[in-house]
């Protein structure tokens, strides 16, 4: 079943700059719907507070939301480290989330094939970063190596060049 969009004169008839302090202002403790009625209808909008209302319960379960995630990214990257432990991590914290939007009717199935696509770049640009770190440390170890053995019978010169040369690719 495709989720129908909610439409909500608050999100529709605002403009961007001030839904943004529209926004801003739900976020503010002790700020009311009232006060953000009144700061609308201060600005010419004629808007109701119940749509206000409305509005507002929707952005701020959907700000709770993401708050959640990010405490829950933080705990992730804490336990499971950086890379091929968190992006596996994430592939399955994803895939359960989804399974779970699915059974309970609350994802566009239309949307599916294009979240699979986004997360595969994703999964594909985490190999290609771990890969590309596997590499750099080959890298550094083979030139340390070098810098061992030839260190020690090159000038100060030669070892300024050196470094310049295989460290900075700068020769």
């Amino acid at each position: 079943m495709p989720k129908v969009r909610q439409h909500s004169r608050v999100s529709d008839e605002l403009p961007p700059e001030i839904l943004a302090e529209v926004n801003r202002l739900f976020l503010e403790p002790g700020v009311t719907y009232d006060d953000i009625y009144e700061f609308a209808t201060e600005k010419g909008y004629d808007i109701s507070r119940s749509a206000f209302g409305r509005y507002g319960k929707r952005f701020l379960a959907t700000y709770q939301r993401l708050r959640i995630v990010e405490d829950q990214s933080k705990a992730l990257v804490s336990q499971a480290g950086e890379g091929m432990v968190l992006e596996e991590t994430i592939s399955k914290l994803l895939a359960e989330n989804l399974i779970n939007l699915l059974i309970d009717g609350k994802v566009d199935l239309e949307k599916i094939p294009k979240l699979m696509g986004e997360f595969a770049k994703l999964q594909s640009s985490t190999v290609m970063r771990e890969r590309f770190k596997v590499d750099v440390k080959e890298k550094a170890k083979k030139l340390v190596k070098d810098a061992e053995k030839n260190a020690k019978t090159m000038t100060k010169d030669e070892l300024v060049n050196f470094i310049k040369e295989r460290v900075y690719g700068l020769v």
